[in-house]
């Protein structure tokens, strides 16, 4: 006799149970601000802080990490109220639920993270590495601008915008970067040694679009303030809207209330520059002009002084004549071959432009989640997606062989 037992589909093991709740605690309970009195405060050896936060009702367990390295000698003390703000997590072993605090404050005190930021702030200001002094200048007419972002955020395209307004024949190069997250401190200071080592920009733009305190916290860390201070080319900072500020925006050689800001500093009006060659023109041609007048006027003075001299005068009316008219030619020549030379150079720099290369048929491959840029075949996986950039549009892919 065979025995049937039927799968019961809501059976769930403990360990099952409890990542569904994992899961649902962490997606619900990511950002919240929790305000009670610490009892049971214990910092361990390994710097984490540890305590229970309670009211009349209720309490909850807690923990700020390396908490002893951030604010030294600032130990919360039992029967302290203090707001925290963090997010709640559950220990899959114990089955235990907590507050994984980010930043923590006493009553009418400052938090963590500000406090951090001041110390910071402080520390490199000693250094040396806000001073004026040291400030590098910005090329007037960059060859080539790089920016640091997120290849994914508005601020790149607005940057791009402003950019190919103003000056469109100016190559721009971006080394994606995150702008938020715990990676993206040494990813924003990895992009700009690259730019440095590779050397071919003259300036160079890092930011983001406007965002939390939180959200704008890698400017705020001192491997991106370093980075910025060892730069041999001259960097904008560009964080945030114009009331964030940052202390990349301390130690940038510029800095930018806004990245379209930005954009417009480092680089040139074209159309202000076309305005300043025809002035330049125009007052050339004035001189000249003024100059022959007075000629003109001090010959017809001499020749009432001098009218016995009468052949004399009007040899010298047909020189100056001629003088007058090989100096328009010369004038006309010199500007056309000024005007040659500015139309060719411009040529030279929109075929070098990244939009050039894409006219002609040519196209960009990256990855389709990170942005990187595929230069080698070797480094793609089968089955991986891809991003094609195109002329007009970008294609989707995902690769079926390869071929190193």
């Amino acid at each position: 006799m065979t025995l049937f037992v039927q799968k019961d589909e809501n059976l769930l093991t403990v360990s099952e149970l409890t990542a569904e709740l994992k899961r649902f605690v962490n997606g619900r309970f990511r950002d919240i601000r929790v305000e009670g009195e610490v009892s049971n405060a214990k910092l361990y050896p390994s710097g984490h802080f540890y305590f229970t936060l309670k009211d009349d009702a209720a309490m909850i367990r807690g923990v700020v990490f390396s908490y002893a390295s951030r604010v030294p000698g600032k130990v919360v003390k039992d029967g302290e109220r203090v707001l925290c703000k963090g997010r709640i997590d559950i220990y899959e072993k114990r089955g235990e639920y907590q507050l994984i605090v980010t930043d923590l404050m006493k009553k009418g005190d400052q938090g963590l993270v500000y406090l951090r930021f001041l110390e910071l702030k402080e520390k490199l200001f000693k250094e040396g590495l806000f001073d004026e002094a040291v400030k590098k200048p910005l090329p007037t007419f960059p060859r080539c601008i790089g920016i640091v972002t997120s290849p994914a955020g508005a601020a790149i395209r607005d940057m791009l915008r402003i950019i190919h307004e103003r000056f469109g024949n100016i190559p721009v190069q971006l080394c994606p970067a995150s702008v938020q997250g715990a990676e993206a401190a040494s990813e924003i200071a990895g992009a700009i040694r690259y730019f440095n080592e590779a050397n071919d920009v003259d300036v160079i733009i890092i930011g983001r679009g406007g965002g939390s305190y939180e959200d704008l916290a890698p400017f705020n860390e001192e491997v991106v303030a370093r980075a910025i201070f060892d730069s041999t080319i001259p960097i904008v900072s560009a964080v945030g809207h114009e009331v964030d500020f940052t202390i990349a925006d301390l130690v940038a050689d510029v800095r930018a209330p806004t990245p379209t800001a930005a954009a417009a500093i480092v680089c040139p009006d074209k159309n202000d520059i076309l305005r300043y060659l025809a002035g330049m023109r125009d007052t050339l041609c004035q001189a000249i002009q003024r100059k022959l007048d007075r000629a003109k006027y001090d010959l017809v003075r001499n020749v009432m002084e001098f009218k016995d001299r009468k052949d004399f005068f009007d040899s010298h009316r047909i020189y100056l004549d001629d003088l007058s008219a090989s100096l328009q030619r010369s004038l006309e020549l010199y500007m056309t071959n000024r005007r040659v030379k500015f139309e060719s150079l411009s040529q030279r720099i929109g075929d070098l432009s990244p939009t050039a290369i894409l006219e002609r048929g040519y196209s960009i491959t990256a990855r389709a989640d990170t942005g990187e840029v595929i230069t080698d075949a070797s480094t793609v996986a089968a089955g991986e997606a891809l991003a094609i950039t195109l002329r007009k549009g970008t294609l989707d892919v995902e690769t079926v062989n390869r071929e190193s």
